[in-house]
C-alpha cells in the first residue's frame, strides 16, 4: 500500500489521547463500585458485574469445555474476539478494568518522568525480550491446565483476578497478587502482565496477528525510538512499519512524535506483518515442554486428598467445582453471614481461596446471594430444598439431651429448615429430607465443641 493509499484509509490516532486512560479508569472505579455493593440484600445492578465479565473469551472457554453448549451470553465474548480481530488488542487497552489499574500507573510513570526532565518514558527493560520467545508456550501451558480441569487458569483473567483482591482487600487481608503486579510494573514496565502473563491478553495478541486493520508510523519516520519508550506494551515497531500484536491502539505513540501522525489503517501488507513468525523445530520443543510441564502439575492441582469441605449451596460436585471456580471472591463478598471463608495454603494448591463454609463461625443463611454473582457456574442455580450443603449429625455421647437427659434443643430452635426433630424426652435427631447443612444447629450448639456437626454430602451434578 503506498502512501497515499494509506492516508485515505487511515484514522488518525492522537484524537484516542482524551479517552485512553480515562475509559479503562472510569470501568475500574465501576467495578470496584459494583463489588464494594455486593452484600446483602444485592442492588439491583449486582448482575452489570457478571455481563461485564462475559466479555473475557477464557469463560467462554470453560463453559464450553464443561457444558457443552453455546451460552446465550456466547456473543459477549464473540464481540471480544471480533473486535479482535478487527482492530487489535482494544479490549486490553480500552475495556479492562486491570488494564486500567495498569494504564493509571504508566501515565503516572510517564508523568513523573516528564516532571523530572527525563522523557515521557523509559521504554522496557532489554531482559524483558528474553522472555517474548515463550509467551505463547506459557499461554499453551495454561490451555492444557485448563483442559486438564484447573480453575487456575480463570483466576488469572483480569476480571477474576481484580475481583478477587478486591474482596481480599475488603476482608482486611493483604492484597498479595496485586502487590505482585505493580511491584512487576515497578521493577520491568507497567504492562509487564499483560504482555507476559496474562492469559485473556496473551490469547487476544494471538488473535490480533491476524487483525483487519493496525497501526502504522509515518512515512517520514526519523527512527528517533521515542514510540518505543512511550509504548505501554512494546508493540511500536523501529522504523515506518506496522506495529506488533500487542499494539492496544492506544495512540501514545502518535503523542510523542516529532514526525507526524500515527494511524490506524487497512492493507495486505499489514496484517501480513503483523501475523509474522515462523514455526521452527525449536519452538515444536518448547510447545512439547510446556504441554508436558502442564500435564505433570494436573494432578497437583486436581482434587486433594482428605475431607470434602462444605461448600456453598448449590456448588457442584466437588472435582468439577474445582475446575470451573476461579476464585474470584465475589460469593465470600457476598454472603451476608460471613460464613463463606477462602480457603488457605495449607489446604492444598486446588482448594486455595476457594470458598468453604464454616458452620461455628456463622451459619448460611441460605439467601443464595453467591448463586447469583458466581460468574462460572461453580455454585449452580439451585432451589433451597435442593441446594444440599451437608447433612447434620448428632454425636450422642457429647449432646446434652442424649448423654445428660437434660433440655436444651437449641438446634431445634435455630434450624430455619425444621429439620430437628425431638422425642418425647426432649432429645434432638435430625430428619435428613428436611435437612439442607446449613450449618445452624452446629453454630448454634452451648458446647465448646459442638455435638452436632455438618458433614459433607455427595452434589447434584446438575439441577
Amino acid at each position: 500500500m503506498d502512501r497515499r493509499d494509506f492516508s485515505k484509509s487511515a484514522m488518525k490516532l492522537p484524537a484516542l489521547r482524551y479517552g485512553r486512560t480515562l475509559l479503562p479508569a472510569s470501568l475500574l472505579a465501576a467495578v470496584v463500585a459494583l463489588v464494594a455493593r455486593h452484600q446483602y440484600p444485592l442492588p439491583a445492578d449486582s448482575g452489570l458485574l457478571l455481563w461485564f465479565s462475559r466479555l473475557d473469551p477464557l469463560l467462554l472457554v470453560s463453559y464450553l469445555r464443561w457444558e457443552g453448549a453455546f451460552p446465550a451470553w456466547g456473543w459477549l465474548p464473540l464481540a471480544t474476539v471480533l473486535l479482535t480481530l478487527a482492530a487489535g488488542r482494544v479490549f486490553c487497552g480500552w475495556l479492562c478494568p486491570l488494564g486500567g489499574l495498569l494504564a493509571l500507573m504508566h501515565d503516572g510513570r510517564a508523568f513523573v518522568r516528564r516532571r523530572l526532565g527525563r522523557g515521557p518514558g523509559a521504554g522496557r527493560p532489554a531482559w524483558t525480550d528474553r522472555l517474548r520467545p515463550y509467551r505463547y508456550h506459557w499461554l499453551l501451558a495454561l490451555a492444557a491446565l485448563m483442559l486438564l480441569g484447573s480453575g487456575w487458569v480463570l483466576y488469572l483473567s483480569p476480571f477474576h483476578l481484580l475481583t478477587s483482591e478486591l474482596a481480599r482487600l475488603w476482608r482486611g487481608e493483604v492484597p498479595w497478587m496485586a502487590a505482585a503486579l505493580l511491584a512487576a510494573g515497578l521493577i520491568a514496565f507497567p504492562r509487564f502482565w499483560c504482555v507476559y502473563l496474562c492469559p485473556t491478553g496473551l490469547t487476544l495478541s494471538l488473535l490480533a496477528r491476524w487483525r483487519r486493520w493496525a497501526v502504522k508510523a509515518p512515512a517520514g519516520c526519523r527512527r528517533c525510538g521515542l514510540c518505543a519508550r512511550a509504548c505501554p506494551t512494546g508493540a511500536a515497531a523501529a522504523g515506518p512499519a506496522w506495529a506488533g500484536a500487542d499494539c492496544l491502539v492506544c495512540g501514545r505513540c502518535a503523542g510523542v512524535c516529532p514526525a507526524g501522525d500515527f494511524a490506524l489503517a487497512a492493507g495486505d501488507d499489514g496484517h501480513t506483518a503483523a501475523a509474522g513468525g515462523t514455526f521452527t523445530r525449536r519452538e515444536v520443543i518448547r510447545a512439547g515442554v510446556a504441554l508436558a510441564v502442564a500435564t505433570a502439575a494436573a494432578p497437583a492441582l486436581g482434587r486433594p486428598a482428605g475431607a470434602q469441605p462444605l461448600r456453598p449451596p448449590g456448588a457442584l460436585e466437588e472435582d468439577e467445582f474445582l475446575a470451573r471456580c476461579s476464585r474470584c471472591g465475589r460469593c465470600i463478598k457476598a454472603c451476608p453471614s460471613k460464613c463463606l471463608k477462602a480457603m488457605p495454603l495449607s489446604s492444598g494448591a486446588a482448594s486455595f481461596l476457594t470458598p468453604v463454609i464454616v458452620p461455628r463461625e456463622a451459619r448460611c443463611e441460605l439467601t443464595q446471594d453467591c448463586q447469583r454473582v458466581c460468574p462460572t457456574g461453580a455454585i449452580a442455580s439451585l432451589p433451597v430444598e435442593k441446594a444440599v450443603i451437608g447433612l447434620a449429625e448428632i454425636d450422642r455421647a457429647r449432646c446434652i439431651g442424649w448423654a445428660e437427659g437434660k433440655l436444651c434443643l437449641l438446634c431445634q430452635e435455630q434450624c430455619p429448615q425444621h429439620a430437628i426433630d425431638s422425642d418425647k424426652q426432649d432429645r434432638p435427631s435430625v430428619v435428613n429430607e428436611k435437612c439442607v447443612g446449613c450449618g445452624a444447629c452446629e453454630n448454634g450448639c452451648p458446647l465448646e465443641q459442638p455435638a452436632i456437626v455438618v458433614r459433607p454430602q455427595p452434589k447434584r451434578r446438575r439441577p
